[in-house]
């Protein structure tokens, strides 16, 4: 994805933006999607919402851990902050702002089990994308050609006779049996867990190991921080540097400044 937009430069712009399109479509739902870098840059997001009183519908989380065969290695591998930890935080950073009963959260990054449903939901996210797995069901055998138009499977490509190794009658049903088999399972672990709702969720129902001895809940390691505690201070002391750092009229930490340096070129050396 490219790293900026010709349509605005600062938060409070880019909020402009998403009431222009809202308006164009006639209120059909406008959100945006992001993997979370600099904390700082969705704080930033946020100011601007409150400062403008516009919301966008929803926010749809992409982990580091995803990618397509297009991504360079070392994106995919080594850029942006992975979708558990995301997750967490942006729902934390919506409910401190008081934003989250207007914003829907979508997660998205190797999403491909009902225990990855469950997991993203107890950790704030109201739905789950899921690419990586419907590619899959749909025969991908991850030749990473997808921006080549060579695609053996015809999975990724627009040439017509490569194409024609996806054979929609057969691959639908895969996909429906993998899409109903997913849900099912998220919906057994519920029961295990005596849950009625996939809302009962919360982050003290999903434990991990983070040592040979040591087991911790999402809980524990992402704790909840209070309702609207970062619209007024004292802010959550996790939060505190942030938060001063960051500003609804640019996406850069107010701190941040580029040095300018003069690189000797050809004619100076002459």
């Amino acid at each position: 994805s490219p790293p900026a937009h010709s349509a605005f430069a600062t938060p409070l712009e880019m909020i402009q933006f998403v009431k222009q399109l809202r308006e164009l479509s006639q209120g059909k739902p406008v959100g945006i999607k992001l993997c979370i870098g600099r904390r700082t840059e969705f704080l930033a997001i946020c100011k601007a919402m409150v400062d403008t009183g516009i919301y966008v519908d929803f926010i749809t989380v992409d982990g580091g851990e995803g990618g397509t065969g297009a991504a360079p290695q070392e994106f995919s591998n080594a850029v942006g902050m992975p979708l558990r930890e995301g997750v967490a935080f942006v729902y934390d950073i919506l409910s401190g702002f008081g934003l989250k009963k207007h914003i829907k959260i979508i997660a998205s990054g190797k999403v491909s089990s009902g225990f990855d449903l469950v997991k993203n939901i107890a950790l704030g996210a109201d739905l789950c994308n899921s690419a990586r797995g419907m590619m899959f069901a749909l025969g991908c055998i991850q030749a990473l050609e997808c921006n080549s138009n060579t695609c053996p499977t015809g999975v990724a490509t627009q040439d017509q006779s490569l194409m024609k190794g996806l054979v929609v009658e057969d691959k639908t049903v895969r996909v429906f049996n993998f899409h109903r088999l997913t849900v099912q399972s998220a919906v057994e672990l519920l029961g295990a867990a005596g849950l009625r709702h996939p809302w009962q969720l919360t982050r003290a129902y999903i434990n991990r190991r983070i040592g040979q001895n040591v087991m911790q809940s999402y809980m524990e390691t992402f704790p909840y921080i209070p309702e609207g505690s970062l619209l007024k201070t004292p802010y959550p002391s996790q939060y505190e540097l942030a938060m001063a750092l960051s500003t609804a009229e640019s996406f850069a930490p107010t701190d941040y400044k580029v040095a300018q340096v003069e690189y000797p070129t050809a004619s100076s050396n002459n």
